[in-house]
């Protein structure tokens, strides 16, 4: 079971490094202005088909010419270049961490304050917010008065709240509607069955 394992790991290495050796070139008047791997291509075809197919036709009929090639080279300089690559990934990716770290820095330092009377008068205006009398929260009342004030107001402020279209009005007809009285009837008593008589 472990020797297909490695087989299928083994075949998959083998076509990577085919695929990564099978190169993507594009010249422009002797000069190579684009060399990448098959792989790259794939990705590139795969996540932005648009965008790849649209900048071939354009880089074609600008005049650039593409060449695909096979490199030759050996497990020992094709691992060299894909960590290399990795390298560059990694230090980019370091890179950008930085410049970010340097931005909040930046940030941070032109809003501090930079002088000493400065940050004295900040925390005064600190103090001077925690210390200023809070309204009080409204009570349940209250907020149960204002939401009834703004019930009432929404056929004054909407119109389209009290009036339907007209396409609701032939519906509406159709539909049973339940209505309900303060002052119910008393419900009617059932009525006793009727005797039936009997034959002689």
């Amino acid at each position: 079971m472990e020797t297909n394992n490695n087989t299928a790991g083994g075949k998959a290495k083998n076509f990577l490094q085919k695929m990564y050796r099978f190169r993507v070139k594009v010249d422009k008047q002797g000069k190579s202005i684009i060399n990448v791997s098959s792989i790259f291509g794939l990705f590139a075809l795969i996540f932005a088909p648009h965008v790849t197919i649209i900048g071939t036709i354009a880089a074609l009929l600008m005049g650039y010419q593409f060449r695909f090639e096979s490199e030759d080279m050996d497990d020992k300089e094709l691992e060299e270049r894909i960590r290399k690559a990795a390298m560059n990934v990694k230090s980019g990716a370091a890179s950008a961490v930085k410049s970010i770290q340097t931005e909040i820095s930046k940030a941070r330092a032109q809003n501090a304050p930079k002088t000493q009377a400065e940050a004295e008068q900040m925390a005064r205006q600190i103090v001077e917010k925690a210390a200023a009398p809070q309204e009080p929260a409204p009570s349940n009342q209250e907020i149960l008065n204002d939401l009834q004030q703004r019930a009432d107001s929404i056929p004054e402020t909407n119109p389209a709240a009290t009036t339907f279209h007209s396409a609701y009005a032939a519906s509406a007809g159709s539909v049973p509607v339940l209505r309900v009285s303060e002052d119910p009837a008393p419900a009617p008593e059932p009525e006793a069955p009727a005797a039936r008589g009997s034959m002689e």
